[in-house]
C-alpha cells in the first residue's frame, strides 16, 4: 500500500483577489501528512501553488495523479482557493480563471469528481476548502451517516461548505482547513492516537459549525471495511504531559504509545487492530532488520502486550511485502484468551498466632518484586512457600521478572517500552487483571515516580476484585 498526496493552493489570480492563506494551509497540510509517525513519504506529496497553478497544468497533474494509481494506492487530494458556482455548475478557479468564460478557463468540480470515481486506486480521501465546494458532491447517492466509522477502501469527498455557501478565512488559514490541521495534529485522535477519516470529519464539522453557523461542511462516501487511518499521533494530552520548572523538565508518561512486546521483541508498531477478543493484527513499516529476522524465526507461543492489554499468543501468519519504498510486515496473532480467575489459582498462607497471608497480599508482594525488586517476606510464614507463590505462581503465564524498571532502563529502553513491559508482566503473572492507571514520571531523564491503579482477578462472584494502588517515589536514570 502506497500513500500519495496532491496538494493544490491557488493563492494568486489574474482576475480575482489573492488568497495568501491558502499557501499557509497547503504547507501545514503537507507538514502534518509527512511528519513522523506517518504513512506518507516526502517524495509522494506534490504541492502546486503560485502562478504555476494554471488550469492546464492543474488539469494535467490531476489526470496523472488519478490515472497512474494502482488499486492498492491510497490517494489524498487537498484543494484550497477560490470556487465559483455559475449557471448551476461548480468550478475550481485556477490562477488564469476567467469568470466570463468558466468552461474554457476553469476546472469543473464534476470533472474532478469523475476522476475520483474512475481511478483504479481503492481509496481516495479528498478535501476541498473553496467557496461552493459542496457542488462536487452532487449526484453521489451514498451519504456518510453520522455515528458510523469511516472504514477501508472506497472514495470519500469532504467539502468546506455547501454549493450555495462561502468558505470563511481567518487567522492566517481557511477556517475549514484550520480545524482540519488541528484534527491532524491530534485533536481528532482517539484514545489510542489514531485518526481516521470520519473522526476527522466529525471534529471539523462540529468545530466549524460552532464558529460559523452559516458554513456547513459536506461529506459523501462509499468507504467500507476495516478502519482506514489518515495519520497516527500520540495524543499528548493523554500519553505525556510536560511541566517545566526553573531547573527541570518533568514529564508524565501514561500511555505505552506505539510500543508493543512480543516474546523477544520490544518495538514500535505502525498499525494495530483487534479482529475479535483473541485475534490481533500488527503492521510494521520498514522495521529494523533484526526485528524482521526475529519475527521470521518465531514458531511458538509468546507473551504479548500492547496498550493496556496482554495475552499469550501464537503467530498465525506473517506477510512480508517488499516494495520500492521499503518493507511492510503484517503479523496476525491468535491469543489464548484464558482468564486467570480460578478459585484454586492462589491460596492464602497460614502463619503463627492465627495470622493469614491472603492471595491479594501475596499478589502485592509479587507486584513490588516486579516493579522494585523487593525480596522482603513477612515473618511468621513459610519462607520457601511464600517465595514460590511470589516468584513462581501456579497461575502465571510467564516468569516473574524482578526489578523490571531498573533492568529495562539500564538497557536504554524508552519510557513507553518500559511501560508496555510492565503491563505484560503484571497481567501475565496474574498479579493484576485490569490496569486503570499506569504512569511514569520523568525529571531530566530520571524516572522519579510510578503510579499504578489496577484490579486483581475476581475469584468469587459475590466479592468485588481487590483494587491495587501503588504510588512510589523512585530514582532510576534512563
Amino acid at each position: 500500500m502506497r500513500y500519495k498526496a496532491l496538494i493544490i493552493a491557488v493563492d494568486q489570480y489574474n482576475s480575482a483577489n489573492a488568497l495568501p492563506n491558502t499557501v499557509n494551509d497547503a504547507l501545514e497540510i503537507k507538514r502534518l501528512l509527512v511528519e513522523s509517525p506517518s504513512f506518507f513519504k516526502e517524495q509522494d506529496v506534490q504541492v502546486f501553488k503560485g502562478t504555476i497553478s494554471r488550469g492546464n497544468i492543474l488539469l494535467s497533474a490531476l489526470n496523472s495523479f488519478f490515472e497512474s494509481a494502482i488499486d492498492t494506492d491510497v490517494l489524498f487530494l487537498f484543494w484550497a482557493g477560490h470556487g465559483a458556482f455559475i449557471n448551476n455548475e461548480g468550478y475550481f478557479v485556477p490562477f488564469d480563471g476567467d469568470i466570463c468564460s468558466p468552461n474554457k478557463s476553469m476546472i469543473k468540480m464534476s470533472e474532478v469528481r469523475d476522476m475520483i470515481e474512475k481511478t483504479t486506486a481503492s481509496t481516495v480521501l479528498s478535501f476541498f476548502d473553496t467557496c461552493h465546494s459542496g457542488a462536487i458532491t452532487r449526484n453521489i447517492q451514498q451519504d456518510m451517516h453520522r455515528g458510523l466509522e469511516v472504514k477501508g477502501a472506497g472514495k470519500v469527498l469532504i467539502a468546506a461548505c455547501t454549493e450555495s455557501q462561502y468558505a470563511w478565512d481567518r487567522g492566517g488559514h481557511g477556517a475549514f482547513t484550520d480545524y482540519l490541521i488541528r484534527g491532524l495534529e491530534g485533536e481528532a485522535a482517539d484514545r489510542n492516537g489514531d485518526i481516521d477519516v470520519y473522526n476527522l470529519y466529525s471534529f471539523v464539522s462540529k468545530r466549524l459549525k460552532e464558529e460559523f453557523p452559516n458554513q456547513s461542511p459536506v461529506i459523501k462516501s462509499t468507504l467500507n471495511g476495516e478502519p482506514m487511518l489518515i495519520k497516527r499521533v500520540i495524543n499528548r494530552s493523554e500519553s505525556t504531559s510536560v511541566k517545566v520548572t526553573t531547573n527541570s523538565i518533568e514529564e508524565q508518561v501514561s500511555s505505552s504509545g506505539l510500543s508493543f512486546w512480543l516474546g523477544p521483541i520490544i518495538a514500535d508498531y505502525d498499525e494495530f487492530h483487534i479482529k475479535n477478543k483473541v485475534e490481533y493484527q500488527i503492521t510494521l513499516i520498514n522495521p529494523d532488520s533484526k526485528i524482521e529476522q526475529a519475527l521470521k524465526s518465531m514458531r511458538d507461543r509468546y507473551p504479548f502486550a500492547i496498550r493496556d492489554e496482554a495475552d499469550i499468543v501464537s503467530i498465525e501468519n506473517i506477510d512480508i511485502k517488499s516494495t520500492r519504498e521499503g518493507t511492510i510486515i503484517v503479523v496476525n496473532l491468535k491469543g489464548t484468551g484464558e482468564s486467570i480467575n480460578s478459585i484454586f489459582s492462589e491460596m492464602s498462607v497460614g502463619g503463627g498466632m492465627g495470622k493469614t497471608l491472603t492471595p491479594d497480599e501475596i499478589a502485592m508482594l509479587r507486584i513490588r518484586r516486579i516493579l522494585f525488586g523487593e525480596k522482603v517476606i513477612p515473618s511468621g510464614y513459610g519462607d520457601s512457600l511464600v517465595e514460590s507463590m511470589i516468584s513462581k505462581p501456579i497461575n502465571a503465564k510467564i516468569q516473574v521478572i524482578p526489578n523490571i524498571i531498573s533492568y529495562l532502563a539500564s538497557q536504554r529502553y524508552t519510557p513507553e517500552k518500559i511501560r508496555v513491559m510492565i503491563v505484560g508482566s503484571l497481567i501475565l503473572t496474574g498479579a493484576i487483571e485490569k490496569i486503570e492507571t499506569l504512569s511514569l514520571t520523568l525529571d531530566n531523564g530520571v524516572i522519579t515516580k510510578i503510579q499504578l491503579i489496577g484490579f486483581r482477578p475476581k475469584y468469587y462472584s459475590n466479592v468485588d476484585p481487590k483494587k491495587i494502588d501503588v504510588n512510589e517515589t523512585i530514582n532510576i536514570p534512563i
